[in-house]
């Protein structure tokens, strides 16, 4: 853990929270934090040295692309650990990936493909590499919230509710470049006008562009706007799954999303196999404690019958920011 200034909390909270949607972002930030420009340049660049910020930028949804995402829980051999670790380094569809403290299952991790056979195909080829067939994919119906942002005063993950549209659109429909949104994908630099590269390779104006950026947030095709934060680094330490068995997986999402601010990700799924809990999110704080605090938030406003509390063991994809 590293110990920040106040200086460098505000700016991280300001970084996270209120990230402006305008040409000059940094600008905007340095008068807020009352810091020059140069100084909060300076500031930003050492605490993404430090690795306590993991960049600044946005996710761009991959509904968007017309893609399929899933959750697999997986029971992996022991001596195929590190082998697994290995193959799901080359795989960028391959995101978050943990080994948890289920009885049965102890590998969790996301994938992405073009469409549900390919993501079942993927799925498949890698569990044989790795000797299993004991796993269980839960595709994402729904996704009601994608916000990574800790409170890093109360040491807990904590954002505002945001409830997107029934369907996203995709690029065609939207009538973007698939090269545009991938460039809007990666990390922004960190200069006074961060936008400029982007724009003149896309024939924008920059305010065009910002204005773009922001009526695609409206319409939740970018998410997650802002700085990504290393919680390892800002004693956000422990990160847990909840999965939620109750009598209507949608409503109980809904109110999860609604109503605690503390959940980073609310998916609502459906499995492959029989499985009692579709109802999905993570948290993340600085000790169990406080997860403990918001997943019994989540129990009541969700009506569970039954619920899963998985915590992460072992990281086998650190540092990937997707």
């Amino acid at each position: 853990m590293i110990s920040l200034s106040d200086v460098q909390k505000n700016l991280v909270m300001e970084l996270q929270y209120n990230f402006p949607v305008d040409e000059t972002p940094f600008n905007v930030i340095a008068d807020r934090t009352k810091l020059s420009l140069h100084d909060t340049l300076r500031e930003i660049k050492n605490l993404i040295d430090l690795e306590v910020i993991k960049r600044i930028g946005m996710y761009v949804n991959f509904r968007v692309k017309g893609m399929e995402g899933a959750l697999v829980a997986a029971s992996i051999p022991l001596d195929q650990l590190d082998k697994f670790r290995r193959e799901a380094l080359h795989i960028r569809e391959l995101t978050h990936n943990y080994i948890r403290n289920h009885p049965r299952y102890n590998v969790w991790y996301v994938i992405k493909a073009q469409n549900r056979e390919a993501l079942e195909k993927e799925v498949r080829y890698l569990m044989e590499n790795v000797n299993t067939n004991d796993y269980i994919i839960l595709f994402s119906k729904k996704n009601l919230k994608l916000s990574v942002k800790y409170d890093i005063i109360r040491g807990i993950s904590w954002s505002k509710a945001e409830m997107p549209p029934d369907r996203i659109p995709t690029a065609d429909e939207l009538g973007l470049n698939m090269e545009l949104l991938k460039s809007l994908s990666y990390p922004l630099p960190i200069t006074e006008r961060p936008f400029k590269s982007i724009a003149e390779r896309f024939g924008y104006k920059e305010g065009d562009l910002v204005e773009l950026i922001s009526d695609l947030r409206k319409k939740h095709v970018i998410k997650d706007y802002g700085a990504t934060i290393n919680g390892d680094k800002v004693g956000i330490t422990e990160n847990a799954m909840l999965l939620i068995n109750t009598d209507s997986f949608e409503v109980a999402c809904n109110n999860i999303a609604e109503n605690l601010n503390e959940a980073t990700h609310v998916v609502l799924r459906e499995s492959d196999k029989p499985w009692d809990y579709l109802c999905y999110c993570m948290l993340h704080g600085k000790d169990k404690s406080v997860i403990r605090e918001a997943s019994a938030k989540a129990l009541r406003v969700t009506g569970a019958k039954s619920y899963m509390l998985l915590y992460s063991l072992d990281n086998l994809k650190p540092g990937i920011v997707m």
